[in-house]
């Protein structure tokens, strides 16, 4: 008999549902930030001295950010999936703290490439 896939309960679970909403709504606010529908806000998007200048600014950084954003939402996604499908608790684990690290290193890489975009249009 085959052996039967089964979800994940507890501490682990949890973690796992907050990584794949967390990751949707990165998403959401890379998309929304990037096409001008989410104007600069001290709640969401890249909230830096330089993207908060003006409304211009925003839209550049936002704008060559995207595809980061993007990586780290869905980083984010299959890290959750994983954590709550996987049989191992260790792995669960794992695959919930590479999914938060590798999210937030791809978020300060589309900062970083968001603020040489600026910076190159500003020269």
């Amino acid at each position: 008999m085959a052996p039967q896939a089964r979800v994940r309960r507890g501490g682990l679970a949890v973690a796992g549902v907050v990584l794949v909403v967390a990751g949707v709504v990165i998403g959401f606010v890379g998309k929304r930030t990037a096409d001008g529908r989410l104007a600069r806000n001290g709640f969401a998007g890249i909230r830096t001295e330089r993207s908060m200048a003006d409304d211009e600014s925003w839209l550049i950084v936002h704008r060559r950010a995207r595809p980061w954003m993007y990586a780290s939402a869905a980083a984010m996604v299959v890290g959750g999936l994983c954590a709550l499908v996987v049989r191992s608790d260790v792995a669960a684990a794992v695959a919930v703290l590479a999914a938060a690290v590798a999210s937030v290193l791809l978020m300060v890489g589309g900062t970083m490439a968001g603020h040489r975009e600026l910076a190159r249009r500003r020269g």
